[in-house]
C-alpha cells in the first residue's frame, strides 16, 4: 500500500476525489491502494533556545551567540495531533512506498523533510510534481512520478535557510532586545527590506525641491522645447527668459526631420512577483492579497498554474499546446473573442520570449489551465476573477506581435537657438490593443503626441509663441508594494529593463513566494505601515535600522545568500559552507554588540491597549502574556521564530477538576510555576494547589490535594 502525504487537507480531497480513494478516517483518507493524509503546514519545526539548554529560557547577551552543534526539531504544538497522524502512517507496517505531494517548491519539500527525518522513516520515497491542480494533470503526475532523491537538494536549500533564519534571528532579536530593553524582531530578509524602505524615506525627507526652467515654442501641432548639449533643463530664470524674448516672433527653420521605425517588445509571462507588482498598480492589491487569489485559482478553482514560480518562460514541449489554451480562452472568458481570433490569423508568437527551458527550474511561468473553458459556469470572488484577469491578458498578448510605431524627431533653429520635439504614431498595435481591450488602457506618463503637420527639411514656420515654462525638481517617490518587489527582486538596485531585471533575480531579497509574508511581518510588528497605496516606515521602523549593525541591513549582501541557496538547490554550492558563513556573520555582529555602547533612542509602545492587561512574563521567550477569552497567550506568536506559548482555559486537565483559572492564577503561575487554586466538583469546593511545568511542546499541570487524592491527576 503507498501512502500520499499532502500539504493541506484541500489538496487531500482533490487528489483523492481524483484517484478514488474515498474511505474517510480521522486525519487520512483510505482506499484498497492508497492512503492520502496531509500536513497542515509545518508539522515540525527548528526547537527554542531552551531545548539545548534550560539557562536560554532567559535572555541574557553573555550567552550570545547560539550556535547549536545540531539542529534540534520540536513539533509545532498547534497541530501536533495531525503529526502524530502522518507519523504513524508512515511507519504503518502496511505501508511500502510513500508518495511526497506537498506543494512543488522549497518549503514543500521542507515541509515533508522535516516530517519524514522526524518520524524516523526510511521506507521508499517518490515525488509527484506539478503545475496544475487539474484532474489530468493529477493522473499526468501519478504516471510520472520521481525519485524523490531527485529533490533532495533543493531540500537541503530549504533547511540552509530555515537555519539561517534561526541563527540571524534569534542572535540578533536577543542581541537587540535586551540591550535595549525593548521587543525588537530582527531578520535575514526582514531587516534590510526594512533597510530599503527607511533610506526611500530619508531622501525623501531631506529633499529639497529646486525649481528650474525650460522654454518652449508653441507650434500649433506640436510644441519644441530649447535644447543644448547639457539638455533641455534651464537653472536660472533670467537665462530662461532671456532665451524666450529673443527668439519671440522670430521665424523656425526645420534642420532635422526624421521618422523612423521603433518597435515595444511583448511583456514576458507572469512569475509571481511580477503578477503582484500588476496586482498592486491595476488594483491595489497587496502583494498577499494577490497570492492568495493565485493560490486559490491554482488549488481551488483549477484555474492557473502553479503561482508561487519565479520563471516567466515556457518549455518546449509545450509550444504545441499553446493553441488549444487560446482556444479554451476563446470559449470560456467573455470578452476574449477578438483578441484570441487575432493572435490566430496570424502566426503565434513562440519565440524564445515565451519558450526557453533554460530559464525554467522548478516550475514555469504562471499560465491558464484548460479548465480556463469552463469559467463562465464559475461565480469568482471579484479579487480572484481580477487576478485571472491579468493572466489572460498577459497570455494572449505575449503570443501577439511587438507593437510598431513611427517616431518622427524635429530640430528646429531660431536665431542661434536650437529647439526638438518627438512624436510618434502608432502603425501596428500589436499587444497593446489586447492589454488595452482586456485590462483597459493605463495612461502613460510620458506619451509622445503625434505630429501629423506636413513638414520638409529646410521649411519656415513661425512659431504661435514662445515661453517659459515653471518646473521643479520631484522627490523620490515612496514605496508601494508594486516598487518594493521590484527592489526586493534586484536587492535594492534601480533595475528598470525588464531583461536585465530578469537576469538579477538570483541574488534578490527573499523569493517570490515569501515576499509577500515579509511585507506583512514588517506591518504586523509595527515597523512599516501603509499610507494608501505607499509603504512607509514608522518611528519604530526608522528607530531599529539607526541601531543595527550595518551588515544586518544591506540587502545586497542577504542577495548574495539567497544567490547562494539557489545554488544549493542545483548542486553548484555546499550547504555546510553557506551555514559556516552565516555563522561568521552572527558572530561579528553580536561580538560587535556586546562591544558598542548602546545608542540613545526610545521606541514607542506598540501594544498600549493590552498594556495593563499583561498578566505575566512568558517562561519560553520573555516576551509579554496577555488574556484573551479563550487562552492566555504570548505575544510573541506573530514574531520569529514564532513563540506558541499559551494556557488554554477549556485545557482537560483544568475542566474535569472544575478549575476556572484567572487572570490572578496565572500571574501566580508565570511568577512562581505553582499557585493555590479552588475547585469545584459534584456541587463540592476544594482547595487545591496547581503546578505548571513547561515542556517546550506543552503545557503540564499536576494537581495535589492530600485529602482527597480520588481528585489528583497527573499529566506526562
Amino acid at each position: 500500500m503507498k501512502l500520499i502525504v499532502t500539504e493541506k487537507p484541500s489538496v487531500a480531497k482533490d487528489i483523492a476525489r481524483v484517484l478514488n480513494i474515498n474511505r474517510s478516517r480521522d486525519g487520512y483518507i483510505e482506499s484498497q491502494d492508497y492512503k492520502i493524509t496531509w500536513c497542515v503546514g509545518h508539522l515540525i519545526q527548528l526547537s527554542y533556545p531552551e531545548e539545548y539548554d534550560p539557562k536560554y529560557k532567559s535572555w541574557n547577551v553573555n550567552d550570545l551567540p547560539i550556535f547549536p552543534r545540531q539542529f534540534k526539531y520540536m513539533v509545532n504544538p498547534s497541530t501536533e495531533k495531525q503529526y502524530e497522524i502522518v507519523k504513524r502512517l508512515m511507519l504503518d507496517d502496511s505501508i511500502d512506498e510513500i508518495i511526497c505531494a506537498t506543494d512543488a517548491g522549497r518549503e514543500g519539500q521542507l515541509i515533508f523533510g522535516y516530517v519524514y527525518v522526524n518520524a524516523g522513516c526510511n521506507k521508499p520515497v517518490r515525488r509527484l510534481w506539478i503545475s496544475s491542480m487539474t484532474d489530468e494533470a493529477i493522473l499526468e503526475g501519478f504516471k510520472d512520478l520521481k525519485d524523490n532523491k531527485e529533490y533532495f537538494a533543493l531540500y537541503q536549500s530549504a533547511k540552509a535557510r530555515s537555519e539561517a533564519d534561526w541563527l540571524v534571528g534569534i542572535n540578533a532579536t536577543r542581541l537587540f532586545t535586551v540591550k535595549y530593553n525593548q521587543m525588537l524582531t530582527i531578520g535575514r530578509v526582514q531587516t534590510p527590506t526594512l533597510s530599503l524602505i527607511v533610506s526611500r524615506q530619508k531622501e525623501i525627507d531631506e529633499f529639497v525641491s529646486q525649481p528650474f526652467y525650460e522654454v518652449a515654442a508653441d507650434c500649433e501641432m506640436f510644441t519644441a522645447t530649447w535644447f543644448n548639449k547639457d539638455g533641455t533643463r534651464i537653472d536660472e530664470l533670467e537665462k530662461a527668459e532671456e532665451i524666450a524674448a529673443r527668439c519671440q516672433n522670430k521665424e523656425a527653420t526645420v534642420t532635422k526631420l526624421q521618422t523612423k521605425r521603433a518597435t515595444v517588445e511583448r511583456p514576458l509571462l507572469y512569475d509571481l512577483t511580477e503578477l503582484q507588482r500588476d496586482g498592486n498598480r491595476r488594483y491595489g492589491y497587496s502583494a498577499e492579497q494577490t497570492l492568495d487569489a493565485a493560490q486559490n485559482l491554482y488549488e481551488k478553482y483549477k484555474l492557473a498554474t502553479y503561482p508561487r514560480t519565479d520563471s516567466r518562460y515556457l518549455t518546449k514541449d509545450m509550444k504545441s499546446k499553446l493553441t488549444d489554451i487560446l482556444q479554451n480562452i476563446k470559449q470560456g472568458w467573455k470578452g476574449s473573442e477578438y483578441c484570441v481570433d487575432k493572435v490566430l490569423k496570424q502566426k503565434i508568437n513562440a519565440d524564445k520570449r515565451v519558450i526557453d527551458d533554460s530559464k525554467v527550474t522548478d516550475h514555469h511561468a504562471i499560465i491558464v489551465t484548460p479548465n480556463i473553458r469552463t469559467v463562465s459556469n464559475i461565480k469568482l470572488p471579484e479579487r480572484e476573477e481580477n487576478i485571472l484577469r491579468l493572466i489572460v491578458a498577459r497570455f494572449i498578448a505575449v503570443l501577439d506581435r511587438k507593437q510598431e510605431f513611427d517616431q518622427t524627431d524635429i530640430e528646429l533653429k531660431i536665431e542661434s537657438d536650437k529647439f526638438k520635439a518627438r512624436g510618434k504614431k502608432v502603425v501596428i498595435p500589436g499587444w497593446k490593443e489586447i492589454e488595452d481591450i482586456m485590462l483597459g488602457k493605463v495612461k502613460e506618463d510620458s506619451e509622445d503626441k503625434e505630429i501629423t503637420t506636413n513638414l520638409n527639411l529646410n521649411d519656415k514656420i513661425m512659431p504661435k509663441e514662445v515661453k517659459v515654462v515653471t518646473k521643479k525638481t520631484s522627490p523620490p517617490k515612496p514605496y508601494t508594494e508594486a516598487t518594493l518587489l521590484t527592489a526586493m527582486e534586484t536587492a535594492g538596485k534601480q533595475i528598470e529593463d525588464e531583461k536585465l531585471r530578469e537576469e538579477m533575480k538570483s541574488i534578490g531579497l527573499g523569493t517570490p513566494a515569501t515576499r509577500a509574508g515579509i511585507i506583512e511581518k514588517l506591518i504586523s510588528v509595527g515597523y512599516i505601515k501603509r499610507n494608501k497605496k505607499n509603504l512607509v516606515p514608522t518611528q519604530n521602523g526608522i528607530q531599529l535600522i539607526e541601531i543595527v549593525h550595518e551588515k544586518l541591513k544591506k540587502p545586497d549582501l542577504t542577495g548574495e545568500w539567497e544567490s547562494e541557496l539557489g545554488k544549493i538547490a542545483q548542486k553548484k554550492a555546499s550547504s555546510k559552507d553557506f551555514i559556516v558563513d552565516i555563522k561568521k556573520y552572527v558572530a561579528e555582529i553580536i561580538k560587535e554588540g556586546k562591544l558598542s555602547s548602546a545608542k540613545n533612542v526610545s521606541f514607542e509602545s506598540t501594544g498600549s491597549k493590552k498594556k495593563s492587561n499583561a498578566v505575566g512574563i512568558c517562561p519560553r521567550c520573555g516576551r509579554e502574556v496577555y488574556e484573551s477569552k479563550k487562552n492566555f497567550f504570548c505575544t510573541g506568536y506573530k514574531n520569529f521564530p514564532s513563540c506558541k506559548f499559551s494556557i488554554w482555559k477549556n485545557d482537560k486537565v483544568l475542566e474535569d477538576n472544575g478549575i476556572s483559572l484567572t487572570s490572578k492564577d496565572v500571574q501566580e503561575l508565570l511568577k512562581n510555576k505553582e499557585t493555590a487554586v479552588k475547585a469545584t466538583k459534584e456541587g463540592q469546593e476544594i482547595d487545591l494547589t496547581l503546578k505548571m511545568a513547561d515542556n517546550g511542546y506543552r503545557i503540564d499541570f499536576t494537581i495535589e490535594n492530600k485529602e482527597h487524592t480520588s481528585w489528583m491527576q497527573e499529566v506526562q
